[in-house]
């Protein structure tokens, strides 16, 4: 079989869930598994041994998402030219080793140095895992592709902060780093077997004029940034807070917040294609939005139980509506450019939002985070009623 043979045919409704989709969707389990291990562990263990502050643990969250953003451009270009299964097996292989060079950190500097190469290895991998989905998807059917590719990152939420929370317990945070290596390690594995989606005919060329960052990815970049920004404290200051107010650990919010994105995107992976992605993003928002202002007024187990179900009702939906829009009528050696441009909207919102509002939880407490992020969602939302007879319309809304 060629690559070329691993693309559906047209107007096929039961190719979607071929042995190459399926076999991209195990890598993509794996090392999202193996990313959300550090998710309960790293503010801890910045906390903790490493002796810092609430905005140390900003810095160090939001460094993985400043390496991500900075190469996103880059790991969507390299996967237009060079295909998607070295890209895959690139990143997978630099989260390896950043996953074990936790054992050496020692110091917040060096803390920082391997949540950048985390960031590195998530932006080729990711970028790269996308584009060979919506290589596989017939073109009726894209947003139902990513839809359920990004179940594998959602159930990575559900079992890796279970995972880091059981060795972080079990033998402390040299287990935790050591587990994360070892299921990056199985990513590399299966991204080795995964097919090539992207057939050398179809692929950029060097000398083709292209810009870094793709103009068809700026916009539902935005909004992107809008819808997840709530995510930064969500996963930053939850287990702060979990541990300040007796709750319990932060693993149980995880778990809920991804199995109700992981069912939600199972039984509507239709959606944005049906529906429309303008009117399924702009109603995520305003849900995204409700979730985060519940978190900050309630913050109490009930309460903060009650958000992230909300919360994770909104982001379920969220990303693949936007995404479908943002890779409507791009031919497939562009698809990489405007993923991973609008992409890299996301890792600033992770990047700037727990550094940012890092700050003001050292002086107003972490409900007030969240009741941040539920205003900046709510901009997405109105932005997206403002715009949506215009230009985002007529991109697939």
């Amino acid at each position: 079989m060629t690559a070329r043979d691993l693309r559906p045919p047209a107007g096929s409704e039961a190719q979607l869930f071929t042995r190459p989709f399926i076999s991209l969707s195990a890598a993509v389990l794996a090392f999202f598994v193996s990313g959300a291990v550090f998710l309960p562990v790293v503010p801890r263990f910045t906390i903790g041994p490493l002796g810092g502050d609430e905005f140390a643990v900003g810095l160090v969250l939001g460094a993985f998402a400043v390496a991500s953003l900075l190469m996103r451009p880059f790991a969507g270009r390299f996967a237009d030219r060079r295909g998607r299964r070295i890209v895959l097996i690139a990143g997978a292989l630099i989260t390896v080793a950043a996953s074990f060079g936790h054992l050496f950190a020692g110091t917040i500097p060096m803390l920082i140095v391997m949540r950048l190469l985390l960031g590195v290895g998530e932006a080729l991998f990711f970028v790269a895992a996308l584009a060979a989905a919506t290589d596989l998807a017939p073109d009726h059917r894209r947003g139902e592709a990513i839809s359920l590719i990004s179940l594998s990152l959602y159930l990575g939420l559900a079992f890796g902060p279970v995972i880091g929370e059981a060795m972080l317990a079990w033998s402390g945070f040299g287990a935790a780093w050591m587990a994360s290596g070892v299921i990056a390690l199985a990513a590399v594995v299966l991204s080795w077997l995964a097919p090539e989606t992207l057939p050398p005919s179809a692929r950029a060329t060097a000398s083709s004029a292209q810009q870094l960052l793709h103009r068809r990815g700026l916009e539902p970049g935005l909004l992107l940034l809008c819808g997840v920004w709530g995510m930064g404290p969500f996963f930053a200051f939850l287990p702060l807070l979990a541990d300040e107010r007796s709750l319990g650990g932060a693993g149980t919010f995880f778990a809920v917040f991804a199995i109700v994105v992981v069912v939600l995107r199972i039984f509507g992976a239709k959606l944005p294609d049906r529906i429309g992605a303008a009117k399924l993003s702009g109603t995520a928002l305003v849900v995204s939005a409700a979730g985060m202002a519940i978190a900050g007024l309630t913050p109490t187990f009930v309460g903060l139980l009650a958000a992230t179900v909300v919360f994770g009702v909104g982001v379920a939906f969220t990303f693949p509506a936007i995404m479908a829009m943002a890779v409507v009528g791009v031919p497939p050696d562009e698809r990489g450019a405007v993923v991973g441009t609008a992409g890299l909207f996301v890792d600033a919102a992770f990047g700037l939002s727990p550094a940012v509002l890092g700050l003001l939880a050292l002086s107003a407490g972490y409900p007030s985070t969240f009741l941040v992020s539920a205003v900046v969602a709510g901009i997405g939302a109105a932005w997206l009623l403002i715009r949506r007879p215009g230009r985002l319309r007529m991109a697939g809304a």
